[in-house]
């Protein structure tokens, strides 16, 4: 419940990595929408004027930001999104307000809403209750007396949303992209991903010391003796250290191929035997299956061995964590207080609470997100944002037209298929065209945890209903208010939220110098996902399908390898690098899109003299415009996570290490070979 639902199988590619940190910040008095200042956009006052930009532009462009803008808080970094994802919470904050008034002419959006967001808003009534909201669910896990009983309850938990043993979804396959397939996946883990089970330093050793204290204490809340809360702890990391043996890492998982194991039920059932699957299948609510795709073979495996292997009594404990767990955000303060000094403090330093207001707005966008933002798209986003937006588009798509014809090193026939797949992309931008129906969802005034559950599981079944039907690619991924942007492999399309097309990255009083360089390269970013590595394994259609050629399939390689070398060597906290492969997919379409955008800049002004702004250059503008939408602060703990488990370079690198490689970057701002920002060799796939 504390961040918003993950669905394994939604392969987006996006442009910035918001899930890892949801803190805003601190509450001040009298914040509502109607008094919020618009947002921020671009401003020379953010840069450092005693930087040399040929030495380090990150600190050029951002200097005087990050000095004016210390981390606060209840936050693990703050950054431009962070900005404009404030503005828009205190919008949808003023909404869930006027909704939550107790009105019988409320229409039913307005409802639940409104009744979800009061629900999670009344705190004394939910300190009151403490632990009373699992303890039906608690008391069938304790009444568990067989593994076969044990199994039987897996998809009742899994309907709600809690994280045990494996994932079970929808979604298209790989191979067939028009078409849903079920999807079963790794999951069952409270720590990021495998390797924080297995590192042997001494930072590593001491973060599963903590978890393992968190977990403790977290039993030992719901009113276990402290003994019996230690023992149960270790038993949860005995369990999930098994299923961690199994699971793909990180970079793997971004390996299509890697993924994609289409198989008959009985063949998963061979893999796990001790799960009945045609009834787990019946009593999570999907349809009748013969085939489905298990996206980690190896796991169910292991799976298999931690089900036969630990006591019953041990695999219990570790189903009553993962309940407290998932619950835990909107339960009583005590449980709440000890979920964020682990998830939040510990993993990222954040040192406050978020305000409660702060919280429950995301709940909402996380369980009723496409109600909320319709409301949100009515009051804040119109006809002519859209069109603007669009426009901009397809002056980049044209871009990337031209960059692979003029490509020296791919060859005639694979171009033909990328100008087939370039030609095939598809635009979302601002809101779905067809919202979302939530009128069964039943949202009861004051029962924040039964309201979250009765949403998940109206999510489950509206997913778990596509298993055989065609992939519905009107449907949007992200909610209207979210402020980033993503592109989705297996549909072939780009995405842009109402949320994100605003200041800073895009601004109608702004020159157009600064719009390519901030809005346009976000565009270019995610049409560049298409072709990076991960993109380029997809055809037009979305199916997984190799249309390049041999030849050109090793030069993009070789191409590739210079980025992975690059931001390998970037070392964003002391003592750990950057994974160039894990970031691969990410630098690719940042490298990528600021090229593409530069080169629809370019045949915009059409080669004619332009006047310079506040003493800089159109071309000097663009390159800040990009620097500014990633000045940040990053804590260090958060540093180090990202480092392990994040596909996005910090901002730093991903503006410096842009830069290094472009010769009209150089020329605009005349460095010479041998500074920082001149790299040799300089980087290049598109």
């Amino acid at each position: 419940m504390s961040n918003p639902r993950r669905f394994a199988f939604l392969a987006v590619l996006t442009l910035s990595a918001l899930s890892a940190q949801t803190n805003t910040t601190p509450e001040r008095g009298g914040n509502r929408a109607t008094e919020n200042p618009p947002a921020a956009g671009f401003s020379v006052d953010n840069m450092d004027p005693h930087a040399n930009p040929c030495v380090d532009f990150y600190q050029y462009a951002c200097g005087m930001w990050m000095a004016n803008n210390p981390i606060p808080g209840d936050q693990s970094r703050w950054d431009r999104f962070d900005e404009l994802a404030e503005r828009n919470r205190a919008i949808l904050r003023d909404i869930l307000e006027k909704s939550s008034a107790d009105d019988p002419k409320r229409d039913g959006d307005t409802q639940k809403i409104g009744d979800f967001y009061f629900s999670c808003m009344n705190e004394p009534d939910i300190n009151r209750r403490g632990i009373e909201p699992i303890s039906r669910e608690l008391s069938e896990i304790a009444g568990i007396k067989s593994r076969e009983a044990l199994v039987a309850e897996l998809p009742k938990l899994h309907r709600k949303g809690v994280n045990i043993f494996f994932n079970f979804d929808s979604g298209p396959d790989a191979k067939n992209s028009m078409l849903n397939i079920g999807q079963a996946d790794q999951g069952g883990l409270g720590l990021p991903e495998r390797e924080y089970y297995f590192k042997t330093d001494a930072k590593s050793v001491e973060l599963r010391n903590k978890y393992v204290a968190h977990v403790a204490k977290m039993f030992t809340l719901s009113g276990q003796a402290p003994a019996a809360a230690a023992a149960g702890a270790q038993a949860v990391l005995k369990v999930e250290t098994a299923l961690a043996q199994g699971s793909l890492d990180v970079v793997s998982r971004r390996d299509p191929a890697k993924t994609y194991h289409k198989m008959a039920v009985r063949d998963l059932a061979a893999l796990s035997p001790s799960i009945d699957w045609g009834k787990y299948f019946e009593a999570v609510g999907a349809p009748q299956m013969e085939t489905l795709n298990v996206v980690a073979p190896e796991f169910f495996k292991g799976m298999e061995f931690a089900l036969g292997h630990f006591r019953l009594e041990e695999l219990k404990i570790y189903m009553r964590w993962h309940l407290l767990h998932s619950a835990a955000p909107l339960l009583a303060a005590r449980f709440e207080d000890e979920n964020f000094n682990f998830y939040e403090k510990i993993m990222t330093g954040v040192t406050e609470q978020r305000p409660r207001w702060k919280r429950c707005v995301e709940y909402v966008d996380s369980d009723l997100g496409f109600a909320l933002g319709r409301k949100y798209v009515e009051e804040t986003f119109g006809a002519a944002g859209k069109q603007r937006t669009l426009e901009m588009v397809q002056q980049i798509e044209r871009a990337l037209g031209e960059d692979i014809r003029t490509l020296d090193w791919m060859t005639p026939e694979t171009k033909k298929q990328a100008y087939v797949k370039l030609e095939a992309v598809t635009n979302k931008i601002g809101y779905p065209d067809k919202w979302r129906d939530y009128s069964s969802v039943k949202i009861e005034r004051g029962d924040a945890v039964g309201n979250d559950f009765r949403a998940t599981e109206f999510e489950v079944d509206r997913r778990l209903k596509k298993v055989g039907q065609p992939v519905d690619r009107s449907e949007w991924l992200m909610t209207p208010p979210t402020v980033n942007a993503y592109y989705n492999p297996t549909e072939n399309n780009i995405n842009f939220p109402a949320g994100i097309l605003q200041p800073p990255f895009y601004d109608n009083k702004m020159d157009a110098a600064v719009n390519f360089g901030a809005g346009g390269s976000v565009i270019g970013h995610e049409l560049t996902h298409g072709f990076d590595d991960q993109g380029r394994q997809y055809d037009a259609q979305g199916n997984v399908q190799n249309w390049w050629t041999p030849e050109d399939a090793k030069e993009f390689e070789k191409r590739a390898q210079c980025f992975i070398d690059e931001y390998s060597a970037f070392e964003p906290v002391d003592g750990v690098h950057l994974n160039g492969k894990l970031t691969l997919g990410e630098n690719t379409a940042d490298n990528g899109g600021v090229r593409l955008a530069f080169m629809a800049l370019m045949e915009s002004l059409q080669g004619k003299p332009q006047p310079k702004i506040d003493g800089f250059t159109p071309e000097q503008r663009f390159f800040l415009g990009w620097g500014q939408i990633w000045c940040q602060n990053t804590r260090p703990e958060l540093s180090r996570l990202l480092a392990q488990t994040d596909p996005h370079s910090p901002g730093r690198n991903r503006v410096n290490g842009v830069f290094s490689n472009m010769p009209e970057f150089q020329q605009a701002f005349s460095c010479k070979a041998g500074q920082p920002m001149v790299r040799k060799p300089a980087c290049r796939v598109w």
